[in-house]
């Protein structure tokens, strides 16, 4: 017979960890923009890495941190289904 369902105590580490994750790339991507805008450096090199910092890979990292947040997420409301239909 086959089984259909999931291990909740799993899927509750998962959330977890997709949750750690994208606060590990928050808290990175933050560092790094400190860093980017405290460092000395002048002339239309620096400007240009700045602007391209902030507006593509900065912005990409966030987009990825949000992205696994909602997962998370996700994860976290299977468990939940998964143990409302358990119980009943």
């Amino acid at each position: 017979m086959a089984q259909l369902g999931a291990d909740v105590e799993q899927l509750d580490q998962l959330s977890r960890k997709f949750d750690q994750e994208a606060t590990q790339i928050t808290q990175a991507t933050q560092q790094i923009s400190s860093q980017v805008n405290s460092t000395w450096w002048k002339g239309p090199d620096a400007e240009r890495f700045k602007n391209e910092w902030e507006g593509t890979y900065a912005s990409q990292l966030k987009k990825i941190a949000e992205a696994l947040k909602q997962v998370g997420t996700v994860v976290k409301k299977q468990a939940e289904q998964q143990r409302q239909t358990s119980s009943a």
